[in-house]
């Protein structure tokens, strides 16, 4: 199927539609969270979470505007999902370019070099802020008190992996940490395209 299918399109459809049945089960399930205190969450909001990463929480960045009613049909999680077709078709796009030959370093590659460089910085940025976010929620907390929040945090993550809050925030610290290591493995493929560019020019 995804041989002969175009990725940008089979992603980005299949993760929305995937991503509104999940939607949808986290709204006929929130009511279970009304006992529970901050920092939970229903099991089909954190998948969703761990399925699409940071698209799924800044999705909902993205000014297009959602009639009320869906977005309640949708358990609130409506206006991100434009942000999450969207992250899959880039996705799937940049997938078809690269099978195809015909990737932004392949051509342009001080263009590229540059590109992910500052890709991988943000999505560095993002990863280490989104552990920060967990683990040191309050810089007005002592040494001790945050390591004693993280622990609990932690704990409750390990133990509770798909009601949780953290879980949903680590997840996409990874995610983002990730592409920061694959940003930073495409621009140091760039810059080797442009040192051995510039060797080819001076022997010529």
């Amino acid at each position: 199927m995804f041989t002969r299918a175009r990725w940008k399109i089979v992603l980005p459809v299949s993760m929305g539609i995937l991503s509104v049945g999940l939607m949808i089960l986290t709204k006929s399930q929130q009511p279970t969270l009304s006992a529970k205190g901050t920092g939970w969450e229903v099991p089909p909001r954190v998948i969703n979470s761990l399925i699409n990463g940071p698209a799924f929480y800044f999705g909902a960045w993205i000014p297009a505007p959602v009639p009320h009613a869906l977005n309640s049909a949708l358990g609130y999680d409506g206006d991100r999902l434009l942000g999450i077709v969207l992250f899959w078709f880039l996705v799937g796009l940049s997938i078809e370019r690269h099978r195809n030959k015909k990737a932004l370093d392949t051509h342009y590659p001080t263009r590229a070099a540059v590109l992910f460089t500052l890709a991988a910085l943000c999505s560095g940025a993002v990863g280490l802020g989104g552990f920060s976010y967990v683990f040191c929620p309050s810089p007005n907390l002592s040494c001790s008190e945050q390591v004693q929040n993280a622990g609990v945090l932690l704990t409750a993550a390990l133990k509770y992996p798909l009601r949780t809050t953290a879980t949903m925030v680590m997840s996409t610290a990874v995610w983002s940490l990730g592409f920061g290591l694959y940003f930073i493995r495409r621009a140091f493929a760039a810059l080797r395209k442009i040192v051995d560019s510039q060797r080819h020019t001076s022997t010529a």
